[in-house]
């Protein structure tokens, strides 16, 4: 099956969808680093180019991105849920 999620490392919290994801489905992910695949089911519909939790980020957690910090979470986010400004504080503009 084709990849419709990409993440840069291994480390990273979050993956960016490369098509859109409707909730209910399967995510199935690419790592790039190593080009590891996951697995993982979708709780909440995913715009193209938003990002994805692959696992979970605790309230107040930076974010790992392309492995760095890009933001905190403002609540827990768990996997296959949608990552966006409603649950994540970016670091650049805050």
């Amino acid at each position: 099956m084709e990849p419709n999620l990409l993440l840069h490392t291994s480390e990273d919290h979050a993956g960016i969808a490369i098509t859109e994801i409707k909730a209910g489905e399967k995510a199935h992910g690419l790592v790039l680093a190593d080009h590891a695949p996951i697995e993982l089911d979708v709780s909440e519909d995913i715009p193209l180019g938003h990002k994805i939790a692959v696992r979970t980020v605790s309230a107040g957690q930076p974010i790992i991105l392309y492995g760095h910090p890009v933001g905190k979470a403002l609540q827990t986010i768990r996997p296959g849920e949608h990552v966006h400004t409603h649950n994540m504080q970016s670091l650049r503009w805050p």
